[in-house]
């Protein structure tokens, strides 16, 4: 079975049994959070959580600006249940980062998407096409954030938690900077906690980048 299978199929539902904390709407010195507290956003717009789990980062966002819609896209039925309750304030879809974005939300195109600690889990046939659905949801001028881990080359560790299943660390933010449409606003990178191995300083690193789209205006064009 895949990657994608086992977690669609119950290891998402396993996650969010793991993460009570997961029910508290995000503290503004979260990574996330603050990240996006250093641009003047506008007070309308839309923001994607994707793989969101039960919207605390959602909800966090929206306490700061209430004008916004917060939508969640999340596999774990478990956690879509738990965010209704918790956050009736933020729109819960069950879904996944690799598959099209549910109806509801793909009718237009949001202002932010955050992806936190997501790209990491994605088996690597279905990685370019996370990549595609997350740019393809992103407006122009939109703002991407990423949070995942910040290994200084790419490298897959055994999932502690269910054997067979890897969680693969690399340099995401480079793959939307490779398209040429993407440059990068902001990045930090910080140690965190480790449930693998917290004596391996490479398993422990972590980061938070965002990202500028950008259709038209870093190219290039011969005068007329």
């Amino acid at each position: 079975m895949s990657q994608e299978r086992i977690f669609l199929d119950g290891e998402a539902d396993a996650w969010i049994r793991r993460s009570p904390d997961s029910l508290v709407a995000a503290d503004p010195s979260d990574p996330v959070l603050a990240a996006l507290a250093l641009f003047d956003l506008p007070k309308q717009g839309t923001l994607l959580d994707i793989g969101g789990a039960a919207g605390r980062i959602a909800a966090g966002f929206l306490r700061e600006h209430p004008m916004w819609k917060a939508y969640v896209v999340e596999p774990s039925n478990e956690a879509i249940t738990a965010g209704r309750a918790a956050f009736p304030q933020v729109e819960f879809y069950q879904g996944s980062i690799t598959q099209p974005l549910p109806t509801g939300i793909s009718d237009s195109l949001c202002t932010v998407i955050v992806v936190s600690s997501v790209y990491h889990w994605i088996e690597r046939s279905l990685l370019s096409r996370a990549i595609a659905n997350t740019d393809s949801a992103l407006a122009d001028e939109g703002y991407l954030v990423v949070a995942d881990f910040d290994g200084p080359f790419p490298r897959a560790n055994p999932y502690i938690h269910r054997p067979g299943l890897f969680t693969y660390k690399q340099d995401y933010p480079s793959c939307f900077l490779a398209l040429g449409i993407y440059h990068l606003e902001y990045r930090r990178s910080y140690l965190s906690w480790s449930a693998a191995n917290p004596d391996d300083a490479y398993d422990r690193k972590w980061m938070t980048a965002v990202l500028r789209k950008d259709l038209d205006g870093r190219y290039a064009k011969p005068a007329r």
